[in-house]
Parts: C-alpha cells; sequence; structure tokens
C-alpha cells in the first residue's frame, strides 16, 4: 500500500505530464510492433528470391531494433557453413543490406535506379543500391551449396539484374546496376571474390553466346 506522502505527490504531476508519459508508453510497443512487421516483410520478400536461387526454401534474417541499435555488423551479408562444406538454411544481412533492399521494393530508391538506367557515371547512392542487390544474390548462390567466393561473386554479378527486377527495377535500370556493380563493385573487392575468368566470353561467363555482359 503506498502511503499518504506517495499518493500526495502522485495528485501533484500535472495531468499534461501524465498523458504525455501514458503516450510514450503506448507509443514504444507501437513502434516495435511497427518495426518488426516492416522487418519481417521485408525478410520474407527476400526469402522468396533467396530460395529461387538457392533452389531450395531458405530463409533471410535482418538484424532486429536492438542489434541495429548495438550496431554488431561485420560483414554485408553471411552464410554459415559446416565442416563437411554445406551452407545453413540461412543468411543473415547486415543493416544497410536490408534497408537498402527495402527501399528498392518499396519505390524510395527511384531516383538511383533512374540514373543507374541513363548513366554509367551515378554517386556512391547508387553503387550502394548495386552492392545492396549484389550482396543478396551473392549469399543465395552460397545458399546454393556454393562456397567458393571468386566463383560465388561472378555467378552473382551475372544474376543480380533478375534479383533487382523482382525488387521492382526496370530491365534496363537492372541491368546497369549489374554493369554498375561489376565496373565499379568488383575491382574493390578482395582477391579471391575476384576471378579472372569471370569476364565475358571468358569460361565462368554464364550467357556465352549472349553479348551483353554482365
Amino acid at each position: 500500500m503506498r502511503s499518504a506522502s506517495a499518493r500526495a505527490a502522485s495528485r501533484r504531476v500535472p495531468t499534461s505530464v501524465k498523458a504525455t508519459l501514458a503516450a510514450v508508453a503506448l507509443a514504444i510497443p507501437l513502434w516495435w510492433l511497427a518495426d518488426r512487421h516492416d522487418r519481417v516483410t521485408n525478410q520474407d520478400r527476400m526469402a522468396a528470391i533467396a530460395s529461387d536461387i538457392a533452389g531450395r526454401p531458405v530463409k533471410v534474417r535482418c538484424p532486429g531494433l536492438l542489434w541495429r541499435t548495438i550496431g554488431y555488423d561485420m560483414w554485408a551479408g553471411s552464410v554459415r557453413v559446416d565442416a563437411e562444406g554445406h551452407p545453413a538454411n540461412d543468411t543473415r544481412l547486415s543493416k544497410q543490406t536490408c534497408a537498402e533492399i527495402d527501399a528498392i521494393a518499396e519505390g524510395r530508391r527511384k531516383t538511383q535506379l533512374a540514373c543507374a538506367a541513363r548513366s554509367s557515371s551515378c554517386g556512391d547512392d547508387v553503387l550502394a543500391v548495386a552492392w545492396a542487390v549484389d550482396t543478396l544474390t551473392h549469399e543465395s548462390i552460397h545458399l546454393r551449396g556454393i562456397v567458393d567466393e571468386g566463383e560465388t561473386e561472378c555467378i552473382s554479378v551475372q544474376l543480380m539484374a533478375g534479383t533487382a527486377q523482382r525488387l521492382g527495377a526496370t530491365p534496363d535500370q537492372a541491368q546497369n546496376l549489374a554493369a554498375l556493380m561489376f565496373a565499379a563493385g568488383f575491382p574493390e573487392m578482395p582477391d579471391q571474390y575476384r576471378e579472372p575468368d569471370c569476364a565475358d566470353g571468358r569460361p565462368r561467363d554464364l550467357r556465352p553466346a549472349d553479348p551483353v555482359w554482365p
């Protein structure tokens, strides 16, 4: 039971303050629920794409509100592989990768995609879009069972236009994103991601009869 002094102190709290505190107490769980809904929707959207690329049902995981606040990302994306070389059934993507994919799918990267369709000299914001699409595609290929990073990335840069289209990009926008990734992103990757045979007409070319690269 509260003391008389405690009850008196409670009565002295202005009604407006009580209302504000009540609103905040209600807003926090609603905010969390809205954030979770957006994250799960994005994960499910990406999982459908990843499953098609992997050739089996897989999941895509994005960091929740707590982990995004703490900041734990070490990689744009990752897939666990066991001692026998078998991949897990899910990939974990970074805060930035998930945010970019969500923005593309929700139409918040129209300016960047439009630039990609008409120019090869767009800014870092367009390259960030390309990196995100490539990361989702790359990790999905790992989920297929391909572990080698060079082989995986070479396949990814050739398939990422399809990923971009499924997220809402036009064919021209998607193809130019892939071209931008190969021209600007690919050379910046560590050596193990860059195979010499990853080029038009070379052994890693998935469509040798098609003059369009990648």
